[in-house]
């Protein structure tokens, strides 16, 4: 596939993408903090050290006692606070006839066949009434009933939620080994880019493609980011590119197309990368380009070339990128997550290139509605900041009616 692509002029946006999962190999694993572990991905299994409850447990607050004794009127022979480390010989014990007061969380005493809420009870001084009904087992969590010691908790190739971690902290791990994320540069390259805090010239445009590539970087789980600018010169991208030796995908926008100032691929060149496929059969985001630098130690280096105009600068991210990424850290699934609804509005439009329009798509019941979000061109940021979602289609001409049945993908997480 490589030679076929790297000589191609115009490739499809499938080729595409199968061309960037093949070389977005899964990064090495690492070990962390387990408090740096959530939303990266499993790389080695774990397994119960022990029995959890690693004894007989208390779920309320109430009185140990023998499920026989259930109506009857007992003496309270003590109490048993949660983390209660006395020895044996210094608990209470649970014999026919008495009941022992337990606390949310203690190691039931032996002969404990049940825990009644203290809800259920009557108490006055030292003795206590119980319910004339008591289950055995009733309240009590058996030791290993949550899991055995040994058994098979979380598979590697398994994202580290919340809750996630909450299992490991339980079975003892501070420390854990996750595919890592990796570290991003974007790039934004033009003279007629003003910098954030300058005034614009009068042929000048304020930079909104760098803020942009990093909130969606963030948005898909990085925090090794960073945005960098370079000229309309070689000697400008080279000594930016240059600053790119570490970071794992580097993305440059603007200067990829056919234009006397679009160096970014004669750039690319000169850093030493392989260009893969520059030029994918799609609307917007025909210039694309992808490429591989390859490096001794850290493995290869992936970078993109997305054209300046925000919407394909956004959609270049969306499509490719973010696949890139969640085939790095190991993710199962690295595709955005498709869905069907209705159009809201009516479509027209065409194109002799495969076409991704933006939506805003809205619950509507149990389905979605879908709208249309469409301006003056992909500079147009002002008509399709609201989208959530990408509508394809193939190419040619289009006209589609309002409630018109259309599949879509979701631009990263629904909102």
């Amino acid at each position: 596939m490589m030679s076929r692509l790297t000589n191609a002029k115009l490739i499809d946006p499938d080729q595409a993408l199968a061309c960037v999962l093949e070389h977005a190999a899964v990064a090495r694993a690492r070990t962390v903090a387990l408090a740096r572990a959530v939303g990266l991905v499993l790389a080695r299994e774990v397994r119960a050290d022990r029995d959890y409850p690693p004894f007989d447990r208390a779920m309320m607050d109430g009185y140990a006692v023998r499920a026989e004794d259930a109506g009857r009127t007992l003496p309270v022979a003590g109490l048993v606070p949660a983390g209660d480390a006395r020895p044996g010989a210094g608990r209470p014990r649970v014999e026919p006839g008495l009941a022992v007061e337990i606390m949310t969380g203690a190691a039931c005493p032996e002969g404990t066949e049940a825990v009644v809420m203290k809800e259920k009870v009557r108490r006055e001084g030292d003795r206590v009434t119980l319910p004339e009904r008591i289950r055995v087992g009733d309240h009590v969590a058996a030791r290993g009933s949550e899991c055995a010691a040994g058994q098979s908790l979380l598979a590697s190739g398994e994202p580290l939620t919340p809750l996630a971690v909450a299992v490991l902290a339980t079975v003892g791990l501070h420390e854990v080994d996750v595919i890592p994320e990796p570290s991003l540069a974007a790039i934004t390259t033009g003279d007629e880019l003003a910098r954030p805090g300058e005034v614009p010239g009068p042929t000048q445009i304020r930079d909104s493609n760098g803020p942009m590539l990093l909130a969606q970087a963030r948005r898909a789980g990085l925090s090794r980011c960073r945005e960098l600018h370079a000229a309309d010169s070689l000697a400008s991208l080279a000594a930016v590119l240059a600053e790119c030796e570490d970071t794992d995908l580097v993305i440059l926008t603007g200067g990829v197309s056919a234009g006397r100032f679009d160096l970014v691929p004669e750039a690319v060149v000169a850093w030493g990368a392989e260009v893969l496929f520059h030029k994918v059969s799609q609307k917007p985001g025909k210039p694309i380009l992808f490429a591989r630098r390859e490096r001794a130690a850290a493995g290869a280096q992936l970078i993109f070339g997305l054209p300046g105009n925000p919407l394909s600068t956004h959609f270049g991210f969306h499509r490719y990128v973010l696949p890139a990424i969640r085939r790095r850290m190991g993710w199962r699934s690295v595709l955005p997550e498709a869905a069907h609804g209705r159009l809201a509005a009516p479509l027209v439009i065409g194109a002799d290139r495969t076409l991704f329009v933006p939506l805003r798509v809205e619950p509507e019941g149990r389905a979605y509605a879908a709208t249309p979000l469409r301006g003056e061109g992909s500079a147009d940021i002002f008509a399709t900041f609201r989208a959530n979602a990408y509508l394809r289609l193939p190419p040619g001409e289009h006209a589609l009616d309002a409630d018109t049945e259309v599949d879509f993908e979701w631009m990263g997480e629904r909102r």
